[in-house]
């Protein structure tokens, strides 16, 4: 780097909970907002939804000049609202570069790091160059597309020794935080059942082909992925994430189609599967080898041998029961739904021989918890889960601004979100496939399937490969 990256002064401020994905415990952690003379410099690339507010979140902490996006109406409307959120900090105005190609900004001198919010196909491939070009990365959630990226980019990082948060948040979050230590301290006994409840996905009427919006570079938006005609629906959704874009491919509704995401399992999936993962503190020797049964799987399109039979319509579940038996015996449910017989949705219930609990963005409830008065959490196992971890929770960005200055390990890790994200990169698998799978974490392989092995990583679209 050619500037200085770790100012002797630090500035403190105190957050304000107002950000898209920021959760109440935030609201009164001490935060280390950015000075104009020393501040780091950063890129947004990808400010779509959910890229436009990650970047007001980084320029609390630092002064975003470049601006990224395929789509310019994108990087009109986030620069408004990067003006806006600074004037209502009394900070004055930043005017950011507009770029279209992200290879202008990673390959920038005057740049410490990118905020990746890109549709999920292109999250690898611009992070895996970012930190070869030493850029450290903030990337949304999920990471990856396909478990062969995320052992990709473990080993890019190992090799650059870059500093890499994935934006699952809930690790910030104080009730997910303690959920996690009531675990590792074992306070329901012999842990027997994880429960994940995820919520269903949409289905999408046959969208006709469609002519792309102007300012939309469908070319560049596709990517990696295989050229196709772009499709919409005629009108806004009017519900649901992204209710202002219609249906199709391409914004906010990508992630219903598995050329580009992964479903409910990387949408929620990489929140509460990387939690009880998380709690469970399962290392790639003791998680398996694990299989992988779908129970109960609903596709809103036809597939033969995993692979969608419509490019009309969303293709990923809308409907799924699936359980992940572990080496030791433990189980872990993935469900659209737990209302049938747990009487709870959204969130992840532990149970064990000796009680249970739950939690989701809401509450912290159960015996365990309720004993809590009586009982607190010990300090060390808080160390034990994070190094400087104290279950009171923090900001998430704030967390990865502090270890971008100290060097230190993010708490949403490259490589354990990797681990936790495979779960459910082989569940969505083994769904597609419709049949039960053994996968071993160690050899990063399903065991005797090469139906599915053939769906661990996914051939780049020529002229799309990543330069590694």
């Amino acid at each position: 780097m050619k500037r200085d990256m770790y100012p002797r002064r630090e500035f403190l401020g105190t957050s304000s909970a107002v950000a898209a994905g920021l959760f109440a415990a935030a609201a009164s952690t001490k935060c280390q907002a950015w000075s104009a003379n020393e501040a780091l410099q950063y890129a947004a690339i990808g400010v779509g939804i959910r890229g436009s507010g990650i970047n007001c979140d980084a320029a609390h902490f630092a002064q975003c000049i470049a601006i990224c996006d395929v789509d310019s109406n994108h990087i009109e409307k986030a620069n408004a609202k990067l003006a806006s959120s600074l004037q209502s900090k009394s900070r004055s105005a930043m005017n950011p570069e507009s770029v279209s190609d992200y290879r202008e900004v990673i390959n920038r001198d005057d740049i410490d790091f990118v905020v990746i919010a890109t549709p999920d196909h292109w999250h690898a491939k611009i992070a895996i160059e970012a930190m070869l070009a030493g850029k450290d990365v903030y990337c949304e959630k999920p990471m990856t597309l396909t478990i062969d990226e995320g052992r990709q980019l473990v080993d890019i990082q190992k090799r650059t020794g870059r500093v890499f948060q994935v934006g699952t948040q809930q690790r910030s979050d104080a009730r997910f935080q303690k959920a996690v230590a009531l675990q590792r301290e074992g306070r329901v006994g012999q842990l027997t059942r994880v429960t994940c409840g995820l919520g269903g996905a949409p289905k999408s009427k046959v969208l006709p082909i469609a002519e792309v919006p102007r300012g939309l570079d469908w070319d560049r938006w596709l990517g990696p992925a295989p050229m196709v005609d772009y499709r919409q629906a005629g009108q806004p959704a009017q519900f649901g994430y992204g209710k202002e874009f219609p249906h199709g491919r391409g914004h906010a509704h990508f992630r219903w189609w598995y050329e580009y995401s992964g479903g409910k399992l990387t949408d929620w999936g990489a929140h509460h599967v990387d939690i009880a993962m998380w709690a469970m503190d399962k290392s790639d020797s003791t998680i398996g080898p694990f299989t992988i049964e779908p129970l109960m799987v609903e596709h809103p399109v036809e597939f033969s041998e995993g692979m969608p039979l419509s490019d009309d319509q969303f293709n990923t579940a809308t409907a799924f029961h699936l359980r992940v038996t572990f080496k030791d015996g433990i189980e872990l449910d993935i469900r659209h739904s737990a209302n049938d017989d747990l009487g709870f949705g959204n969130g992840i219930m532990f149970q064990g021989d000796a009680g249970r609990y739950f939690v989701n963005r809401s509450k912290l409830t159960g015996r365990p918890v309720e004993q809590l008065d009586s009982s607190p959490l010990a300090t060390d196992t808080f160390e034990a889960i994070h190094p400087g971890l104290l279950g009171n929770g923090m900001w998430h960005m704030d967390d990865f601004i502090k270890c971008v200055r100290s060097r230190k390990t993010p708490v949403s890790d490259l490589v354990s979100h990797h681990r936790h994200l495979t779960v459910c990169h082989a569940a969505n698998i083994a769904m597609r496939l419709g049949r039960k799978l053994t996968y071993d974490p160690l050899s990063e392989t399903f065991v005797d399937d090469s139906n599915a092995n053939a769906f661990l990583a996914r051939q780049p679209r020529a002229g799309y490969e990543t330069k590694s």
